[in-house]
C-alpha cells in the first residue's frame, strides 16, 4: 500500500529511487516475534559443581526467555577471568570473592550482584601416606592460580595449621582444576584443592582427603554473579534479565535432579552417576539458597584473611563489594515465591 501510494503521488523519475528505498525499509522492518536478543560473553573459571547454576540457566534456556544470547566460555582461574573482565573482553562472569577483592585493590570496579555458594566446597586431596596436617610440609600442593578461591582457601588452611604457605608448603599453580587432576595423577604434586566431582575422581584414583573445607566451620563467599560497576551503570536493563533468568536457573537446578545431572555431567565431563549425584546434594541441597544473596560475613573472612598481606583491605567494606538492588526487586515483585510454590 505504501508503494501504491507513493507512486500515485511521485514523478515518474522518482518512481525507480523510491521503489529502491522500500524494499530497504521493508528488509530492516523488524518482523514480529523475531526481537534480536541481547548477546553476552559469560566466563566460568572451572569445571566443578559451584559452577551448576549459570550452566543450567544457560542449558534450560532461562537466558533465552529472558532476551539474552548468552555464550558461556571456560577460562581456567578466575584471575585469568578478571583480566578479560577488565580488556573488556567479556561482561559477566561467574567467579569467587577473592578475585574480585583483589582486583578492586588494584583499582577495579568489579561488583557482586548475586552469590549461591555460601561454604567452601574445596577438599584438599592428597597422597594416601600424608595422614595428618603437619605431614604436608614441605609437600607440593596444587592450585589452579594463585589470587583465585581455591589459592585462598588453602592459604587460609595453612594459616590454620601453623603452616606458611610458600615457604614451608610450596604451593604450584597448574591452571585448572581438571589440570590439578591431572597433577596428582602423574605425580607433579603431592596433593590438591579439588571440588565435587573432581575430587571423588581423585578418590577413585586412590588419592584421599585429608580435610574438608566445608566442615571446618567458616562462612566463605564462593562463585557469584560479577561485572563491573560500570556496567551496570550502561547496561541496568540486561542485568536485571540477567539476574531473573539466574534465579529461574537456581530454582530449577533445585528442584530438577535429573535435568540437573545431566547438565553437570556436560560440563564437568564427569559421567558416573554416584559422583554427579554427591556433586548435586552437595550444591542444590546442602549450599545454595533460594535466593542468591551473597554472604557478607563470608566475604569479611576474605578481607580479613588478604589484610595480612595488603593492610589495604582493612579500609574495605565487605557491602562495598556487592549490588543487591536488583536481586531485592526480583525478590519483591514474588518470583521466587511463585516458582517454589508450583
Amino acid at each position: 500500500m505504501l508503494k501504491k501510494i507513493a507512486m500515485k503521488h511521485c514523478p515518474k523519475n522518482d518512481i525507480r529511487l523510491f521503489g529502491l528505498i522500500f524494499v530497504v525499509l521493508v528488509t530492516a522492518w523488524p518482523v514480529p516475534g523475531a526481537a534480536q536478543l541481547t548477546k553476552l560473553q559469560v566466563a566460568y573459571p572451572t569445571t566443578v559443581g559451584s559452577m551448576a547454576v549459570v550452566w543450567i540457566t544457560k542449558e534450560g534456556g532461562y537466558f533465552a526467555r529472558n532476551g539474552l544470547d548468552v555464550a558461556l566460555i571456560y577460562i581456567a582461574g578466575s584471575s585469568r577471568v578478571v583480566q578479560a573482565m577488565l580488556a573488556r573482553e567479556l561482561a559477566v562472569a561467574e567467579i569467587a570473592i577473592p578475585a574480585v577483592i583483589q582486583a578492586n585493590l588494584a583499582g577495579a570496579d568489579l561488583v557482586m550482584l548475586a552469590g549461591p555458594n555460601h561454604k567452601p566446597g574445596q577438599k584438599l586431596m592428597v597422597k594416601p601416606e600424608i595422614k595428618r596436617p603437619e605431614e604436608v610440609k614441605g609437600r607440593k600442593l596444587g592450585v589452579t592460580r594463585f589470587g583465585t578461591s581455591d589459592d585462598f582457601l588453602l592459604r587460609y588452611l595453612l594459616a590454620r595449621w601453623g603452616l606458611q604457605p610458600d615457604r614451608e608448603v610450596p604451593l604450584i599453580q597448574m591452571g585448572g582444576s581438571q589440570e590439578i587432576l591431572a597433577g596428582l595423577a602423574s605425580g607433579s604434586v603431592d596433593g590438591g584443592v579439588l571440588s565435587s566431582p573432581l575430587n571423588l575422581r581423585a578418590l577413585k584414583l586412590g588419592f584421599h582427603m585429608l580435610v574438608d573445607l566445608s566442615a571446618i566451620g567458616v562462612d566463605y563467599q564462593g562463585a557469584g554473579v560479577v561485572t563491573t560497576r560500570s556496567f551496570v551503570r550502561e547496561n541496568a536493563d540486561t542485568i536485571r534479565r540477567y539476574l531473573k533468568a539466574y534465579v529461574e536457573g537456581l530454582h530449577r537446578f533445585k528442584t530438577d535432579p535429573e535435568f540437573s545431572l545431566k547438565v553437570l555431567a556436560k560440563y564437568s565431563r564427569i559421567t558416573e552417576r554416584d559422583m554427579l549425584e554427591e556433586t548435586y546434594r552437595h550444591y542444590a541441597v546442602k549450599v545454595m539458597p533460594r535466593v542468591p544473596y551473597p554472604t557478607v560475613k563470608g566475604i569479611q573472612l576474605v578481607l580479613d584473611e588478604i589484610a595480612q598481606r595488603n593492610p589495604k583491605a582493612k579500609a574495605v567494606a565487605p557491602e562495598s563489594l556487592l549490588d543487591l538492588a536488583y536481586l531485592k526487586e526480583i525478590e519483591a515483585s514474588g518470583l521466587v515465591k511463585s516458582l517454589y510454590e508450583k
